[in-house]
């Protein structure tokens, strides 16, 4: 014991001789502070990772809203400011007192930039390998090849390693063996629940109105939590301070619409952003040239809109807003009876954040956010003889303020600390059935509120060869009479003996308060999210990665592996009705397990020349285990995929100041996903005014099936390769013209997306993506 003591307290001095060592030449010489943002010439958006260098040895990068704190010995510094895809900036300076210098960066890629390229993602996140963090440049995704012409930031990142769609096509996506619930996907800091459109063959983001995208599958700072697997931040553009700008695009499923402008020039300006689908519009004008006794269609729409506003030097203010919504509707009048049917799902998101500048060395961002999720079931059934109204809802609400705060104390050591306190509402599977002489309201006791309070600690040291980021997150959940308290340490180191290679190792804990139901049995999309409670725990992960990384002048080779173990975690009955027409505690059909996966990654990029890409392997393995579920032994998770082969890439026919060309290619080959095929089938529960004589009445109302094995149909191997063609004509007044070709599934490979058992008890495979070519527009203006 006595020698535990004592190593304990050589520890502490070993700690704070640490500390004063790093902090000793504060007090050796005299030294001034630089500091400020950093900014695109043109339109005065703030750029996240770009790197301000005095020399070689001290340099940092601009945080999430373009500032930077550097301190500095007094002299003279060429201070230099660069950017992927901008030219960089050199101001020379006599460094004598603290000053402000802003930077701005015209657009234009410099030769050494190609270069800067491959250092973009050391800069953003000195700590992790490309392999644990991701930060594509939103030009590159805008070129990937696409299907039907939309281009979304999740189907490209699905061409990562260990970042695989749920589905084909789908814009769901699974990170290192968890489940698409365990990912965190926050837009301008917000937490978005629902991220699909399209019964989620496509995401909600609207790429035009995407300034940045950051990616954390490992190494996971302790600024975010809530998730087990993976962090998405998605970063809204701010609105041009200079002059107005537009962009105009269509493709064979939406059409969008972007504006941006100054309200007061080099002060305030906003952004306003609008897609809609244009599939219902041909069904309607076809369903009324046919003189069609009713009508029935889908659409989807996203809106965003962001103003900001520059007080003074000190302070900056914004205000956002996105709001998305899918339809399904149909209305029918057969033999004298009305029948209507509407559902409907989507977001709502809102944050005003407030930028403020404490002194040249301390940054801080405030901000109150709301986040809401709806889902809504509507049907009515009208005749002479009686009316009949269903009605089922699902919601979810979330508001939260938040605080973070970032100071530079010295070129190597920056800390970060901040808070959040939030309230979470949950009202799941509220039934409500109307008729005639009845009026019942079921499952409202299932509502329920959550109070959340985190605190949060990064410090980030860089010193010779090594750079570290070790955090911790503190966290307290309160629901109903339970009180949950969490510790969640976070630590990422990465040594760089010598130029061009590097070895990262890092830990990550985390808790998850929130459930996602997923119901196999049912064709929509009817998942439910539900907090933890009195009788369920959170979700909790713990995640190891180490990897090696290999730097030249024109690739990038990597690898990369991690082990993840996962507690608590539940899994919903299938086959279970959510709409039941009885009291049903969502609590009674679930089971709680462990997880756990674990894989290598293996990646080169070429990132210098007219040909640019990578190509990826990832060999994995995801199980899980329930002590009710398949007597209790370790099964595969139905996103086990056991290998992985991905392969991106564009080349660059022609770039000068008046043309682009380009062809973008992309190919994966992956394991089949694991499907559970029902082992009994009975009768279901049939809505008020339905029956197995009623017309259109869907599946999961007909019949249930059990499940005694998990996930016993294996699927087999899937592959496609999409091709893409980007022609853009640039003219002098400063608008653009971009016609983009794709063709997705280029040889046809018609891949399983469903299985099922007809009557006979065959299993049958449905395939719906064939073969798909496509063309889109965009003009910029």
């Amino acid at each position: 014991m006595y020698h535990n003591h004592h190593k304990a307290l050589n520890m502490k001095k070993f700690v704070l001789f640490l500390l004063l060592a790093i902090s000793f030449p504060a007090y050796a010489q005299k030294k001034a502070i630089i500091n400020g943002y950093a900014e695109s010439a043109s339109d005065k958006e703030r750029l996240t990772g770009a790197t301000v260098i005095a020399d070689p040895d001290l340099g940092v990068a601009t945080n999430n809203y373009g500032f930077y704190s550097l301190t500095l010995p007094l002299g003279t510094y060429k201070l230099s400011c660069r950017f992927v895809g901008y030219k960089t900036i050199i101001k020379q300076i006599d460094l004598k007192n603290d000053t402000t210098i802003n930077f701005q960066l015209p657009t234009g890629i410099e030769l050494e930039e190609i270069e800067v390229k491959a250092k973009r993602t050391d800069e953003v996140s000195s700590q992790l390998s490309s392999l644990s963090f991701l930060n594509p440049a939103m030009e590159e995704i805008d070129r990937m090849p696409v299907i039907l012409g939309e281009r979304d930031v999740l189907k490209t990142l699905q061409f990562q390693p260990g970042i695989k769609s749920a589905r084909e096509s789908s814009a769901g996506f699974n990170v290192r063996g968890g489940s698409n619930d365990q990912n965190l996907i926050l837009l301008d800091g917000v937490p978005v629940y629902n991220v699909n459109h399209l019964f989620g063959f496509f995401s909600v983001f609207n790429s035009d109105a995407i300034k940045s995208v950051s990616m954390y599958k490992g190494g996971i700072p302790a600024r975010y939590g809530g998730r087990l697997s993976s962090v998405l931040d998605i970063s809204m553009k701010e609105g041009n301070m200079q002059e107005p700008r537009g962009v105009f695009s269509i493709s064979p499923v939406s059409a969008r619409m972007t504006y941006e402008a100054p309200i007061k020039k080099d002060t305030a300006a906003f952004i306003v952003s609008l897609r809609r689908t244009l599939l219902d519009i041909p069904m309607f004008l076809y369903q009324a040239a046919i003189e069609r006794d009713g009508n029935y269609g889908y659409y989807f729409y996203d809106f965003n809109a962001k103003t900001n506003w520059i007080i003074n030097n000190r302070n900056r203010v914004y205000l956002s807003v996105y709001s998305g919504k899918d339809s399904q509707y149909s209305n029918d009048n057969r033999d004298g009876t009305n029948s209507k049917f509407r559902y409907n799902w989507g977001n709502v998101t809102s944050v005003f954040r407030w930028n403020h500048i404490f002194s040249p060395k301390l940054f801080s961002n405030i901000s109150a956010y709301y986040s809401r999720y709806q889902l809504e079931n509507l049907g009515s059934t009208k005749s002479a003889k009686q009316k009949v109204v269903f009605h089922a809802t699902s919601e979810m609400q979330d508001l939260a303020l938040k605080a973070d705060f970032d100071w530079y104390l010295s070129p190597s050591y920056t800390l970060r600390f901040g808070g959040k306190a939030s309230r979470m509402a949950f009202a799941p599977n509220i039934v409500q059935m109307k008729g005639d002489d009845a009026d019942i309201t079921l499952n409202e006791e299932q509502k329920n509120n959550s109070f959340h309070v985190e605190s949060f600690v990064e410090n980030n040291l860089k010193t010779g060869i090594f750079s570290l980021n070790l955090g911790v997150r503190g966290v307290t959940y309160i629901t109903g009479k339970k009180t949950y308290s969490y510790l969640e340490p976070r630590a990422a180191l990465r040594v760089q003996p010598h130029t061009g290679f590097s070895a990262t190792i890092s830990y990550t804990k985390m808790t998850q308060f929130i459930h996602l139901l997923s119901n196999s049995s049912l064709g929509m999309p009817t998942d439910l999210w539900v907090a933890s409670t009195d009788e369920v725990k959170p979700q909790e992960s713990r995640q190891i990665s180490a990897g090696i990384e290999q730097r030249f002048s024109k690739y990038v080779f990597g690898v990369e592996t991690y082990y993840k173990w996962m507690h608590d975690v539940i899994r919903f009955e299938e086959g279970a009705v959510f709409l039941s027409s009885q009291d049903t505690k969502w609590h009674k059909n679930i089971s709680v397990g462990q997880g756990r996966a674990y894989g290598a990654e293996f990646m080169v990029k070429k990132v210098q020349g007219k040909l640019t890409g990578m190509l990826s392997y990832t060999l994995a393995w995801s199980e899980r285990q329930f002590n009710e579920v398949n007597q209790g032994r370790w099964f595969p998770h139905k996103y086990d995929r056991r290998h992985d082969i991905s392969l991106l890439g564009e080349y660059r026919i022609l770039n000068n100041k008046h043309r682009e060309k380009s062809i973008s290619f992309g190919f994966t080959l992956q394991s089949g996903n694991n499907l559970s095929m029902p082992d009994v089938e009975y009768e279901g529960i049939y809505l008020p005014g339905a029956s197995e004589n009623t017309h259109g009445v869907p599946d999961w109302q007909q019949s249930k099936q059990s499940y005694d094995n998990p996930n016993n149909l294996k699927m087999p191997v899937f592959h496609h390769l999409d091709l893409g063609y980007n022609l853009k004509r640039k003219k002098q007044d400063g608008k653009t013209y971009t016609w983009s070709f794709s063709v997705y599934n280029v040889y046809n490979r018609m891949n399983p997306w469903y299985y099922y058992k007809n009557p006979g008890g065959q299993v049958k495979q449905i395939s719906i993506f064939p073969v798909i070519p496509s063309v889109g527009f965009k003009y910029t203006f």
